[in-house]
């Protein structure tokens, strides 16, 4: 009765507006696996993506390193969206009659569905009893009155089903709207040379962060919500209709008795009251052939969600939706020669290092309206139509001390993006979009042995979202067991300092047998799977 590609789309693409960051999130087998950690820890070619000083503090043995390729993704649902749509879909809500267990959007359907069948016998014996009103024959109306009646016990077992049921719905609906689901992912490499005079490393990478959500709009809600109410008013108006001929069938027969025993001019007060049931029956017949359920829009129109004419039933099957679908992507590309010394400073050795970088930022910003006949329906071929780009120079720095008697110990510091830098973009519909790569500052405390590595690294300040997901600031701590220098065992864990109940443990593994290295990583929310899991793997050489 309701349009039924309105549930189909907006459950399907309630998937992705505002202003676009990225999160510090390298991609690389060994971080991932040591729960994000590198400030302080990570190893010759990484460092570039973690911080450029460490190419002075590298291992002597250390001679030249290269890494390619380096891959990972992630994929994150904070909010519980996939949950909660497998839910919706796949969820035991209700006894589908045969034994079995309907979800809550299939036992909205099977209402809908059986109460469109049920409304053509309803309005069949409506006709039926409207044609006997002015017979005045009390059997005749007693018939066709307790024959709607019966149909209407029929109809009015689902109608307030259908009432609850589309509560729930768009009650659960309501809930998603806004939920936003991320993906990370990453593809680099990197060419290092260490040295405590003159280390360098030429960097390349790409990553890509892209978050898409639905709004459920509340003029929507209204509208789906409207339906049920007017099928439930519908029948209410049908039941007093039916009262209403019962009474009148009653004081007919009275009225015939009355006139049979003691003549018409003994029964004035007897056929007055037929007149006045028989002037009810016919109000109550106007209200059911006459009914509107009408909703107000936000423009200022409205819409006939039930519209009911001379008794002719008219259910608006394609109305004009408002949920809109969003989808927001930033991919960065960038091209670094990372630069490092040591330095003396106040009788202690400092490592400085820096990133000169060319970076080129892709960003794609599209909203669609989940309603495939609007003229601004959902259309993946249009996303790519609203492409930009822009190209712009920047900076990374950090430094590394170590320290401790046997320098076992080391801690790090690192600004990415030194110079911020902000870019205004245009989405389809005309909304300004700004994208800011705001400078994001990391500190990390490593210790290490020829055996394991232990390390713990610390957003210093909140990094904004991509587009809807959460802010994050990571906090995180990872080991890793060497054997022998050719298996390597990895663990780590990452929580997200901005919101609650954003955990991600993670494990990993290395061969690396006459300096080839072969390292793979996985992470998941413990809590969780489908919260945020990821994984990444990588190649290279150490010589």
């Amino acid at each position: 009765m309701t349009k039924r590609s309105l549930l189909a789309i907006a459950v399907a693409s309630l998937t992705s507006q505002a202003a676009l960051a990225a999160p510090f999130l390298p991609m690389d087998a060994r971080g991932i696996a040591m729960g994000n950690t590198g400030v302080a820890s990570a190893k010759l070619a990484h460092a570039p993506a973690y911080n450029p000083a460490l190419l002075s503090t590298a291992n002597q043995e250390d001679d030249f390193a290269i890494l390619f390729p380096q891959i990972g993704v992630s994929v994150a649902d904070e909010d519980e969206f996939i949950d909660t749509i497998d839910e919706l879909s796949n969820g035991a809500y209700a006894d589908d009659g045969f034994g079995g267990q309907e979800s809550l959007i299939d036992h909205f359907s099977t209402i809908t569905e059986d109460l469109s069948d049920n409304l053509d016998s309803l309005t069949t014996a409506i006709d039926n009893l409207n044609a006997v009103i002015d017979s005045g024959d009390a059997a005749q109306i007693r018939t066709q009155s307790t024959a709607l009646q019966s149909e209407l016990g029929t109809f009015t077992t689902g109608t307030q089903d259908l009432q609850d049921t589309t509560y729930d719905l768009t009650s659960e609906l309501d809930k998603l709207s806004g939920s936003g689901i991320r993906m990370n992912a990453g593809l680099s490499g990197a060419i290092a040379i260490p040295s405590k005079k003159f280390g360098a490393a030429v960097s390349f990478g790409t990553t890509i962060n892209v978050s898409g959500r639905t709004i459920f709009s509340k003029a929507d809600q209204a509208l789906i919500n409207a339906y049920a109410e007017g099928v439930n008013e519908y029948a209410n108006l049908t039941s007093d209709y039916v009262d209403a001929t019962v009474t009148l069938a009653d004081s007919t027969e009275a009225a015939d008795a009355c006139i049979t025993a003691n003549g018409a001019a003994a029964c004035s007060a007897e056929i007055l009251q037929v007149s006045a049931d028989k002037d009810a029956a016919e109000a109550a017949q106007s209200d059911v052939d006459n009914y509107s359920k009408t909703i107000n829009n936000d423009d200022g129109t409205t819409t006939d969600v039930i519209n009911v004419t001379n008794g002719n039933v008219n259910v608006t099957e394609d109305p004009q939706l408002t949920s809109q679908a969003q989808v927001v992507a930033i991919a960065i590309a960038e091209l670094g020669l990372s630069l490092s010394r040591e330095f003396e400073v106040a009788g202690q050795t400092l490592a400085v290092g820096i990133t000169p970088k060319l970076q080129q930022i892709v960003a794609y910003d599209y909203t669609g309206s989940v309603d495939e006949n609007s003229d601004n329906g959902f259309d993946e071929d249009e996303v790519t139509d609203t492409e930009v780009k822009f190209s712009a120079f920047n900076l990374d720095a950090g430094v590394a001390y170590q320290f401790g008697s046997e320098k076992q110990w080391q801690a790090g510091l690192v600004a990415k993006n030194l110079i911020s830098k902000e870019y205004e973009t245009e989405n389809n519909l005309g909304l300004n979009t700004t994208i800011n790569l705001d400078t994001q500052f990391r500190a990390g405390i490593s210790h290490t042995t020829d055996w394991t590595v232990v390390a713990v690294d610390l957003d210093l300040m909140e990094n904004d979202p991509v587009a809807y997901e959460n802010a994050t600031q990571y906090l995180s701590v990872g080991a890793e067991l060497d054997v022998f220098d050719t298996l390597q065992l990895r663990a780590g864990y990452r929580t997200n300092l901005a919101v609650s109940d954003a955990e991600v443990v993670s494990l990993g593994a290395g061969l690396s047998p006459f300096g080839a290295h072969l390292d793979i990583a996985f992470m998941v929310n413990p809590n969780n799977v489908e919260k945020e899991a990821g994984f990444a793997l990588e190649t290279g050489f150490y010589f």
